[in-house]
C-alpha cells in the first residue's frame, strides 16, 4: 500500500494526468471515466481519493455521477475538484481555510469538518443532503449554502452560531442588515468586557 501511495504522488509530481487517472482505476479508486477536449474529466461513478497523502487535486473533474472523497490528505486548495457532485463530497481532515474550488452543487451531504476553514465562500450553492462545517475556525457564516435540504451542522467552532444566525446567513442576512461577520464580531467584544 505504501508503495503505490508513493507511485501516486510520484505521478502528482510529474503532473502526469492520464497516468495520475490509470492508476486510480487499477486501484479501483475510480470508475470509468472521460477526457473532455479541455482536459476536464467526467466520472461516471465515484472518485476516491482518500487518504493519498496529496496537497493538491492533480487533476480536474467536470462531473462525479455518485460520490468524491478527498478526505484525510493534506490539501490546502480545493482547486480541481469536480463542478457538479451527484453522490455526496467529503474533504474533511485536510488543511483548508477556504472552500474556494468545491462543487457548486452536490445532491448528497456536503462534509468539510477538521479543516481550518475561516470563511464558508466558496461553498456550493444547493446541497442536496446534509452540510457539516464543524470542528473548524468559523467566526461566520457568510457564504454558506442557499439550500441545505436535510441539516446544516456548524458545532465546534470558536463561535456558537444558532439556527437563527444559520437560516440569516442561509439568506444573505443578519440582524439589523449589518454582515453577520461583523455582528459576531461585537458579540464576542461584548463577551469579552464582561470579564
Amino acid at each position: 500500500m505504501k508503495d503505490q501511495i508513493e507511485r501516486a504522488i510520484d505521478l502528482v509530481i510529474e503532473q502526469d494526468q492520464n497516468e495520475f487517472l490509470e492508476f486510480l482505476k487499477a486501484q479501483e479508486r475510480i470508475d470509468n471515466y472521460t477526457v473532455r477536449p479541455d482536459g476536464t474529466v467526467d466520472v461516471d461513478g465515484d472518485a476516491n481519493l482518500f487518504k493519498m497523502n496529496l496537497t493538491k487535486i492533480p487533476v480536474k473533474f467536470g462531473v462525479v455521477t455518485r460520490d468524491f472523497l478527498c478526505d484525510h490528505n493534506q490539501l490546502t486548495s480545493l482547486i480541481g475538484c469536480p463542478e457538479e457532485v451527484r453522490g455526496s463530497f467529503n474533504c474533511t481532515h485536510n488543511q483548508l481555510t477556504s472552500l474556494i474550488g468545491c462543487p457548486e452543487e452536490v445532491r448528497g451531504s456536503f462534509n468539510c469538518t477538521h479543516n481550518q476553514l475561516t470563511s464558508l465562500e466558496g461553498s456550493p450553492v444547493e446541497v442536496g443532503g446534509s452540510f457539516n462545517c464543524s470542528y473548524n475556525l468559523l467566526t461566520s457564516l457568510i457564504g454558506c449554502p442557499e439550500e441545505v435540504r436535510v441539516g446544516f451542522y456548524c458545532n465546534h467552532n470558536p463561535i456558537n452560531f444558532t439556527k437563527k444566525d444559520i437560516e440569516l446567513a442561509k439568506q444573505g442576512k443578519a440582524p439589523l442588515g449589518l454582515p453577520l461577520s461583523f455582528v459576531l464580531m461585537k458579540k464576542k467584544e461584548k463577551e469579552f468586557y464582561k470579564r
